[in-house]
């Protein structure tokens, strides 16, 4: 039995929701409580996934973690505060940044904005368990995305064909999306760009190589970003992102939720 299929057999044995081999029957019986289809509907079938078509009803869906730990953001954006920002005015789900190159941009699991910075979060759950080769087409010059300083072009061929857990061509994209976007911001209106990576890991992490690794190439890879200045990057778990909510609050009391929900031991 392969780790995923492992931990896949956990979630399914730990949940009390009731399913068809892992699978619930609609959308809103993967959710917690509080949380309902008018807040990321829209969102999820505009993005290019089509996840609430084909994956959202598997209790060990990414896009379900991540619409049950930021809907409760969305809902209340105005009074979330993360990083030291705060005051958000807008909130999206599977949002798109384009590099300016043809082809579908990737969506970014979660982005929160104001008048001062853009957040981005992209969100795993399972997928680091896949090791993957990162690939970038040859579209990814300086002759195409002129607007990028060199150190980027360094960093794709660097890992370029490298097999990692740790999704590094998907990163790289978004980060190159989202300083396009940047740049087109008119000076009046420029803002700081951060990108986040959080992902899920279970209680027993340290037992197993796979996260090790994962936790390795995170470290190596935040090291390499620390050389640009064209965004901030910053990696976390889900864990470490429920932990900064310990003070009572609407937030604290839905992160408890997903806590008891998704904390488990392999």
């Amino acid at each position: 039995m392969t780790m995923r299929k492992k931990i896949e057999r956990e979630i399914v044995n730990k949940s009390s929701i009731q399913n068809i081999k892992g699978y619930v029957v609609n959308n809103e019986d993967n959710l917690i409580d509080g949380i309902n289809l008018d807040l990321f509907h829209k969102d999820l079938m505009q993005g290019s996934g089509n996840e609430l078509i084909s994956k959202f009803n598997a209790l060990f869906s990414s896009s379900a973690l991540a619409v049950n730990n930021f809907a409760i953001v969305k809902k209340h954006k105005e009074i979330f505060s993360f990083l030291g920002h705060s005051s958000f005015n807008d909130a999206t789900f599977e949002r798109q940044f384009s590099t300016g190159l043809k082809g579908t941009p990737p969506n970014l699991d979660f982005v929160i904005e104001n008048d001062e910075v853009i957040i981005a979060f992209e969100s795993k759950y399972l997928e680091l368990l896949d090791e993957k080769e990162t690939k970038f087409k040859s579209s990814y010059n300086k002759d195409n995305l002129n607007y990028l300083d060199k150190y980027w072009f360094e960093l794709i061929d660097k890992y370029n064909n490298e097999k990692l857990n740790l999704d590094v061509a998907q990163l790289i994209k978004h980060s190159i999306g989202l300083i396009n976007y940047k740049l087109n911001l008119s000076q009046t209106k420029k803002k700081k760009v951060i990108l986040v990576y959080i992902y899920w890991t279970p209680n027993n992490l340290n037992k197993f190589e796979v996260y090790n690794k994962h936790s390795n190439e995170i470290s190596i890879f935040s090291e390499l970003l620390k050389k640009q200045s064209d965004l901030d990057f910053i990696s976390m778990s889900y864990n470490d992102f429920w932990d900064i909510y310990n003070e009572p609050s609407i937030f604290k009391e839905h992160f408890d939720k997903l806590k008891n929900r998704y904390n488990i031991d392999v």
